[in-house]
């Protein structure tokens, strides 16, 4: 295979890796401005809902009434809208997780295809200097995809636990309110 075949090629695949990136970051913006969108309209309707139920009241108690009918519910919207920008965050951090993924992986097939060549137009006697080379680069990638697997597990176990932890308190800070 010439050089400019390989140079082509090599344009080619990081065209495609851009590609994919951008599409990455407009699904992701995609998904926000939906919740955006969902979330304007939502409020538009309960503002709407709001203002009549305002209009009904007829004296001090029912205001008091209504202010702590109100008041869970824009709560326990605020937690879904939180938990949907860190569903979405999480989504787009997934993708591009995959793709760094995929671009180590290919950068250690191209390191050991080289090493084979290396081997086959090295002089006599140095198979096995690239043979304990190769074996370095392949270690290395094997602790790399276990370190990968187990920070992923560890951040999504810990990002869990923080919004959990963030939603009873404000539910629980809600009900101290509310009673």
């Amino acid at each position: 295979m010439s050089y400019v075949n390989q140079f082509t090629e090599i344009q080619q695949a990081n065209l495609e890796k851009s590609l994919r990136l951008t599409n990455i970051a407009l699904s992701s913006v995609e998904r926000l401005v939906n919740l955006q969108l969902t979330i304007a309209r939502d409020l538009l309707s309960e503002n709407a809902q709001t203002a009549k139920a305002l209009s009904e009241v007829k004296d001090v108690n029912g205001l008091v009434a209504l202010q702590r009918q109100l008041a869970q519910p824009a709560v326990e919207k605020s937690l879904s809208v939180a938990r949907s920008v860190f569903d979405s965050a999480s989504a787009t951090q997934n993708e591009l997780n995959a793709l760094v993924e995929e671009q180590v992986l290919s950068f250690n097939q191209n390191i050991v295809s080289a090493l084979d060549k290396a081997v086959e137009t090295a002089p006599a006697g140095a198979g096995a200097a690239v043979s304990v080379l190769r074996s370095a680069v392949e270690s290395a990638a094997q602790a790399y995809d276990a370190a990968s697997k187990s920070t992923k597990k560890i951040v999504t176990e810990l990002a869990d636990a923080a919004v959990a932890g963030a939603e009873q308190s404000v539910k629980a800070a809600s009900r101290g309110k509310a009673a």
